[in-house]
């Protein structure tokens, strides 16, 4: 069971080599805390991404329109270039694009920047509720769960914070990632870095990123 699990998850998890696997965990200081990262204009391949993707599942997809200006090499800000097995497809991973197989109507993405992040950028077809289910998709299981962290407010949409232990989401690629979940007319979308300088520095980045995320409609 445990094998399939993690087969089914290989599409989702290409890059915990590269910082996915480490980090610690601190509480959430009583004051706001600033994200240190600064971003620049997301690039027109990635915008293009998008819109494709977006034409792909039928409704609208979460595109960053500003990234991290420390990325990795190449052309499209924080791409992956991994190709991995999912069932039957193969998928190519990038910062936002169509789920395949067992994933097939999701979005999934899996980017790094710098030398230790993670981004994680996920949308379901349909609205949930469990945010276990949202970090983990179609690999869900009933002993999954997530640690609420408390509520954001980002350009007037509300959104949960979580943190995603490992021990309780095993195989997924937002284990130890600070996450933001909301909902939009029938898709829950979901967006999150990986833990690396505590929760609340996380956190910062992931509202850092959330302002400059945009609904691409197909």
């Amino acid at each position: 069971m445990v094998r399939f699990r993690l087969l089914v998850l290989m599409m989702f998890v290409a890059f915990t080599s590269s910082g996915c696997r480490g980090g610690h965990v601190v509480p959430l200081s009583a004051q706001p805390v600033r994200s240190q990262v600064r971003f620049v204009p997301a690039s027109a391949t990635l915008l293009a991404e998008c819109r494709a993707t977006a034409r792909r599942v039928r409704y609208a997809v979460p595109c960053p329109m500003r990234v991290p200006a420390l990325v990795l090499p190449g052309h499209t800000p924080m791409r992956l270039d991994a190709t991995v097995a999912a069932g039957t497809s193969r998928c190519t991973l990038d910062v936002v694009g169509p789920g395949c197989g067992t994933w097939h109507g999701w979005v999934v993405g899996s980017s790094g920047f710098g030398y230790e992040q993670h981004l994680v950028i996920t949308a379901s077809p349909l609205p949930l509720r469990n945010f276990a289910k949202v970090v983990n998709g179609p690999a869900w299981y009933p002993r999954a769960r997530v640690r609420p962290l408390g509520w954001v407010t980002v350009n007037g949409q509300r959104m949960r914070s979580v943190f995603v232990p490992p021990a309780t989401n095993d195989g997924s690629a937002f284990a130890h990632h600070v996450v933001l979940i909301w909902t939009v007319r029938g898709h829950t979308y979901g967006i999150g870095f990986h833990n690396v300088h505590g929760i609340a520095q996380t956190l910062a980045l992931d509202v850092a990123l959330a302002r400059w995320i945009k609904l691409v409609r197909p």
